[in-house]
């Protein structure tokens, strides 16, 4: 598989679903309790977004080393995805 194959396979895999990127949105923000990235964005129920959680952490994108979830240096890194996003969506 090319390099740059590899690459975008790590990318999605640390992305994961839609909603886990919403987080991953709110939380390069600031670091968030659950109480408020449940208040914010699309609504999903607490048992979905404590799912997104764990897959997130588990894949080692964020940690809730308080109260608060906040990104690892892993998910803070994909903060350049994001703002491309953005930039993207502003000239479609």
């Amino acid at each position: 598989m090319p390099t740059d194959m590899r690459a975008l396979d790590y990318t999605v895999r640390m992305l994961g679903t839609v909603h886990e990127m919403h987080i991953i949105a709110q939380l390069l923000q600031a670091p968030c309790s659950i109480d408020q990235l449940s208040s914010t964005g699309p609504k999903h129920s607490r048992r979905e977004l404590t799912v997104c959680l764990t897959h997130l952490t588990q894949r080692g994108v964020i940690e809730r080393p308080e109260a608060v979830y906040q990104l690892t240096p892993t998910g803070k890194s994909l903060q350049p995805i994001f703002q491309a996003i953005a930039e993207q969506a502003q000239h479609p």
